[in-house]
């Protein structure tokens, strides 16, 4: 699969010091490029009120619960945002 970054993905990914999350997310972006399609994706869950949307959750420990969003079309998939998990847009 093709993954693209989104500009705001940058800016919030700049913002995270946690080295273990920095590594998680190196892992799940090596996992998306090698896969073929989402079921080769682990962890990722369909977001209800979203068409297209998904998120992988990323727990390192009680203060670092992130989210990462992901759109996934055809076989494109847009890294969204990355945020704490109280930050993120679909908790609105």
């Amino acid at each position: 699969m093709e993954l693209i970054f989104r500009p705001k993905f940058h800016r919030e990914f700049d913002k995270v010091s946690n080295k273990h999350i920095i590594q998680r997310l190196n892992v799940i972006f090596k996992q998306i490029e090698k896969a073929s399609d989402i079921q080769q994706i682990g962890e990722l869950k369909k977001l209800e009120k979203y068409s297209s949307y998904y998120r992988i959750r990323i727990k390192i420990s009680e203060h670092y619960d992130y989210r990462l969003v992901l759109m996934i079309r055809h076989n494109k998939v847009w890294a969204e945002s990355i945020a704490l998990a109280n930050k993120i847009f679909y908790k609105r």
